[in-house]
């Protein structure tokens, strides 16, 4: 097994980080509130950019197959640091073996989630990654439950075990603060105002 690094600092350090973004498949956009799937969507795409640009790995786990090519929430990658992973249907992302050994492969630390359901995927894998002794961060304005009144016993639940809610902007500054890179600093900072102007 790969050794995790670990970070001295007390904030985000982008070298121990991976980003998780769990986006089930949603035939029935209407399904959920229009805005703030319209909210989520833009920020996962403005964290997915963040990431790219202070080399952290994505992670993106869907449910279907197609949803690999044309996915409700999350815009397609850029970059050969995604690794996408599609689960069976009523199977927890952690139980996905080819999903869980990529991300020990990588050896980080931390783990950002953000996507589909609150309540659902992203509570039971920040569950499973605390048990696993990773540091796990729920990107709350990147994350959208299924029924409104699941946020506060999911968000309640996940304190209780360890995880921390965060929003978008917090990380990228943090990230900023934390890379060593001028050009990587500059390209985060600017994705600051642009965070802003989806709120």
């Amino acid at each position: 097994m790969k050794q995790r690094r670990i970070s001295n600092s007390p904030l985000m350090d982008p070298s121990v980080c991976a980003l998780v973004l769990i986006a089930p498949d949603v035939p029935d956009a209407t399904s959920i509130d229009a805005r703030a799937h319209a909210n989520c969507k833009r920020t996962v795409a403005v964290v997915t950019r963040a990431a790219e640009a202070a080399d952290v790995p994505v992670f993106v786990v869907s449910r279907h197959a197609e949803e690999q090519q044309q996915s409700t929430l999350l815009a397609e990658p850029s970059t050969l640091r995604h690794r996408r992973f599609v689960l069976e249907e009523h199977i927890s992302p952690w139980s996905h073996k080819p999903f869980v050994d990529a991300l020990t492969a990588e050896g980080r630390s931390i783990l950002i989630l953000a996507g589909l359901w609150l309540e659902l995927e992203i509570l039971t894998t920040a569950l499973h990654a605390l048990i696993d002794a990773y540091d796990v961060y729920v990107l709350l304005d990147a994350t959208v439950p299924r029924c409104p009144h699941a946020s506060e016993p999911s968000l309640n639940r996940l304190h209780q075990a360890g995880a921390t809610p965060v929003i978008t902007s917090q990380v990228i500054h943090e990230w900023s603060l934390e890379i060593a890179d001028a050009s990587s600093r500059t390209v985060l900072r600017a994705l600051l105002p642009i965070l802003m102007e989806t709120q």
